[in-house]
This record gives C-alpha cells, structure tokens and sequence, in this order.
C-alpha cells in the first residue's frame, strides 16, 4: 500500500460520506486519481463498506462479547445457531480453550441473560461474557 492509497483509506475510515473533489482538494491530487485510487483500493483491501450503528439509539441497550468453549462433536451445529442468531452481529473463531467470540446485541440485559441461559442449555457450553458498558472507539486503525 503506498502513502497516498493510505491517505485515502484514512478518509473512507473517518465514517462520513467522502466528498471526492475535497478529498482531491486537500491532498492535492485530481479528483480523477483520487477516483481510480479508490476503485483500486476497494478491489484491493475493502471486504465492504458498512455503516457502524449506534445500537443504543436504536433501542437495543444490551451489547456482550462472548467466548464460548463447545464440545467438538457440536461446533458446527453451534456455528450454524449462531449465524442464524438475528441478535449476533459479528463471530471468530479464537484459540486459548476457547473457540468462538461473538458480539450479542440484545434490547435489555434480561433479554441477553434469557438468550444466554438458553444456549448453556441447548449446548452445554462454557462462556465468558463481557458485557459492553461503553464503546471508547472502534474501526480507527489504517496499517
């Protein structure tokens, strides 16, 4: 990646509609490198581009992180649930006795508490559950 395609990623990064001809502008480029710099960039290095949601505004009060240990004979099935989940936003496969963190977005904790007591029953996992009480900052980082 060359100084100028990191520049430019800085700027899609910042989470705002990216205004081509003020980018160009302030970088001192024509707008049309900048243009094909961020084709080449999306083709290269973007898995897609998403917005980051504020989930509390949007009603939905109780955000976890959870490691989850699984037996072996069930890590597909448990896979599979949670990929279904309609309240899991995001899932890794991790190490450490442990196999899976995933991010549970839930409308209140009770909510979270029941859906968290029901798959230690369905599966029979171990669980470590890091509730979310304040995001300081997310997606920042540019290599």
């Amino acid at each position: 990646m060359n100084p100028k395609e990191k520049e430019i990623i800085q700027h899609l990064r910042k989470g705002k509609r990216m205004n081509i001809s003020s980018v160009a502008r302030e970088m001192e480029l024509p707008v049309s490198t900048v243009s094909d710099a961020i084709r080449r960039i999306e083709s290269k290095y973007i898995l897609k581009r998403s917005s980051l949601l504020d989930y509390g505004k949007m009603g939905y009060n109780a955000h976890s992180i959870i490691a989850v240990k699984v037996e072996p004979r069930q890590r597909k099935e448990f896979l599979d649930f949670l990929k279904k989940e309609e309240c899991v936003n995001s899932i890794y496969r991790i190490n450490h006795g442990f196999n899976f963190l995933f991010e549970l977005i839930c409308g209140d904790s009770i909510g979270m508490l029941n859906w968290i007591e029901d798959i230690k029953t369905r599966f029979g996992v171990e669980l470590l559950n890091f509730q979310i009480l304040k995001t300081e900052e997310k997606e920042r980082w540019v290599p």
